[in-house]
């Protein structure tokens, strides 16, 4: 009976410690993607909006009036709701951490 006992322990033991290694490669991917995702939008859309504000104060008069930059920080918000759904649904980070 011991025996079993420790051989049942010893399995559950590898099985918690391969799915906890699992879930905090994960978790570090998904952190690292997300946070260097966050800083390429945000320094894209922010050039994007210095160069519109850098044109004749005419034309900046009637982008206020139109809301272009609130067109394009909606645009770059579903843009990177779609990077990040596509990560989320893709399976490289099952991948990765295969252990052979």
């Amino acid at each position: 009976m011991p025996v079993a006992l420790i051989a049942l322990l010893g399995g559950l033991a590898w099985i918690v410690s391969s799915l906890v290694g699992r879930v905090l490669v994960a978790l570090g991917i998904g952190y690292v993607s997300y946070t260097g995702l966050t800083a390429w939008v945000g320094s894209i859309k922010d050039l994007i909006l210095s160069n519109l504000y850098a044109l004749p104060p005419e034309f900046v008069q009637v982008m206020s009036l139109v809301k272009l930059d609130t067109c394009i920080s909606i645009l770059f918000s579903a843009i990177s709701v779609r990077l990040v759904l596509e990560g989320l649904s893709s399976d490289t980070i099952t991948k990765m951490v295969i252990k052979s």
